[in-house]
């Protein structure tokens, strides 16, 4: 899905719909913290192995996405057996850092919560950031 806003076009927002399971949750009987980053991660990889750079793609050319910063919202609670999606869409990128923003919606359309990070593109070998590729910015895009 591509939105446009204010007459400039924006990147796509990418959905991923899961089931709460019962491992999902904490003795309180909603999900945890930690849980939710488990999410947002499990839809970013999710989108970028979509898009054509998956585990295979990073291990062939040893640069991969790495979280330099994240902040997370908790807006209401997610339960047993409740289907969300998570959104996830890439802001800006500048030089070598870019961001994006996921959130987690209820089947009732309800911003359960939110993200937004600081992500780079890692390369393994030499063990720094390193501008974004083509490759890479086509499957966040």
């Amino acid at each position: 899905m591509i939105q446009k806003i204010e007459g400039k076009m924006e990147n796509t927002v990418f959905e991923y719909d899961i089931v709460i399971k019962e491992f999902h949750l904490d003795t309180f009987g909603h999900v945890n913290n930690a849980t939710y980053l488990q999410i947002y991660e499990e839809a970013r990889w999710q989108f970028i192995t979509e898009r054509g750079y998956g585990l295979k793609k990073i291990k062939k050319t040893g640069l991969g996405p790495v979280i330099l910063e994240i902040k997370i919202r908790f807006i209401k609670e997610l339960r047993l057996r409740e289907k969300i999606t998570i959104h996830s869409q890439t802001g800006d990128y500048g030089s070598k850092v870019g961001s994006i923003k996921q959130w987690i919606t209820d089947s009732e359309g309800n911003i359960c919560s939110d993200v937004e990070m600081k992500v780079g593109l890692f390369d393994t070998r030499e063990r720094k950031l390193v501008e974004p590729t083509e490759d890479w910015l086509n499957a966040i895009r």
